[in-house]
């Protein structure tokens, strides 16, 4: 991702948000909401010149993750912000941004995904590993906590 790519991106979040609800909550600064804490990189998918996809990768030590996994917590890396505009979704946008991501982060990526959310059977169609289910570490809009598959 390039930093004239973030208008674009905030335009494809717009359109997912608008479709999904995801982010649950709309960020005050949706561009500052791209970059979690610790972003190393960032990818982002286009169609005809118009961004359709998004997708970070942050260091994300987890000491459940590592333990279910073998993997240090230190070498963890987490593939967050993955997003594709309804437009684009069928033609293999959101793989091609995984696949770029996990590359990229090596034997210690992970993620994590709301229960019930169609992307745990893209997850699972990928091939990724179901390695944990916990509550999630943040609070959703109406005060609970959802639960989390772990991958």
């Amino acid at each position: 991702r390039e930093p004239a790519d973030v208008a674009g991106c905030v335009a494809a979040l717009r359109a997912v948000h608008d479709a999904d609800r995801y982010p649950t909550a709309w960020p005050a600064d949706p561009a500052a909401w791209l970059d979690p804490p610790g972003t190393t990189a960032a990818w982002v998918a286009e169609l005809d010149g118009t961004v359709v996809g998004h997708v970070c990768v942050a260091p994300a030590p987890d000491a459940a993750v590592a333990a279910r996994t073998g993997v240090p917590a230190e070498r963890l890396v987490a593939v967050k912000r993955l997003f594709t505009t309804p437009a684009a979704r069928g033609r293999g946008v959101a793989a091609a941004l995984v696949g770029v991501a996990a590359a990229r982060a090596g034997d210690g990526v992970w993620l994590d995904v709301v229960d019930g959310e169609p992307a745990v059977a893209f997850y699972e169609r990928l091939g990724w590993r179901r390695v944990g289910t916990r509550p999630a570490d943040w609070v959703a809009l109406d005060g609970g906590r959802r639960t989390v598959h772990l991958y």
